[in-house]
């Protein structure tokens, strides 16, 4: 699995040990590569520091310490004890990461009027048992997509046209990623949720087009958009035909090889 907090829906069902998860290791694989990819392309588009090692302790902890919440709020009872702990600790840790960040770039903090909004959401979802819905889902992708303009404002960096369109191409993506996984899995065979999915999609592929004729960015996204589009519609129309669901690890795979595809054209810089 590739994507965010909502992909793991895709995961197959594992048999879980005695007493479940307890809090220390996330167990949504799909949400690890939005921890490490806008690290990696902030860091890519703009230039490697110093300051990017606290700021990537802070951010791995902090998802840690979010999934730790998220069991501490779902749990009832007794059951919550067990989650303190691992909360606390990447609670204590996250804080001593950001201090070090702040520290040394004191102005990031104008990030936490981005942020703050979209945990806030995830928070308030988490807390009503909707950890899956599709405001927690977006809001989470967002937050992790601002990560790339941080690494390049962290890094003291100028925030250029073609970082921001590189954000932009790869949130939209990854938004879009949410409401395609639901029509194979929670919302297999629901229309509307179908036809958004496939709407959304047609609607980011034009907006790369216009991108692309712009010069923002290199036309090889036109294509790659294109394809995501193509497998937003044919996936889901291909498994109801059938009659048969996709398995999550064909559904993980392909969404590997779409990625690579979709952040090879966001990171290319157009041709002058």
């Amino acid at each position: 699995m590739t994507q965010s907090s909502a992909h793991t829906e895709t995961k197959a069902k594992p048999k879980r040990k005695k007493g479940g998860n307890a809090g220390w290791i996330p167990d949504q694989h799909g949400a690890w590569v939005m921890v490490i990819i806008p690290l990696v392309v902030g860091i890519s588009v703009a230039r490697p520091a110093l300051i990017h090692v606290p700021l990537a302790v802070a951010w791995f902890v902090g998802y840690f310490a979010f999934f730790a919440a998220g069991l501490w709020m779902k749990a009832r009872g007794p059951r919550k004890q067990r989650y303190v702990a691992p909360l606390v600790t990447y609670g204590i840790i996250c804080v001593i990461a950001s201090a070090v960040v702040v520290a040394m770039r004191p102005t990031i903090l104008i990030f936490a009027l981005v942020f703050g909004p979209l945990v806030a959401v995830a928070i308030w979802e988490a807390w009503n048992r909707r950890p899956r819905s599709l405001a927690s889902g977006e809001s989470t992708v967002l937050a992790s997509c601002a990560m790339i303009p941080v690494t390049a404002w962290a890094a003291g960096d100028p925030m250029t046209t073609r970082l921001w369109v590189s954000t932009v191409v790869i949130a939209l993506y990854f938004c879009g990623t949410i409401p395609y996984v639901k029509t194979l899995i929670r919302k297999r065979g629901d229309r509307a949720w179908f036809i958004g999915s496939v709407a959304y999609h047609l609607v980011a592929a034009v907006a790369v087009a216009v991108f692309a004729v712009a010069g923002l960015v290199t036309f090889l996204a036109v294509p790659a958009f294109l394809v995501v589009a193509l497998r937003a519609w044919w996936m889901p129309w291909h498994a109801e035909r059938r009659g048969t669901p996709w398995r999550p690890r064909t559904i993980g795979f392909g969404e590997m090889a779409v990625t690579v595809l979709v952040l090879v054209a966001a990171l290319i810089p157009p041709v002058a």
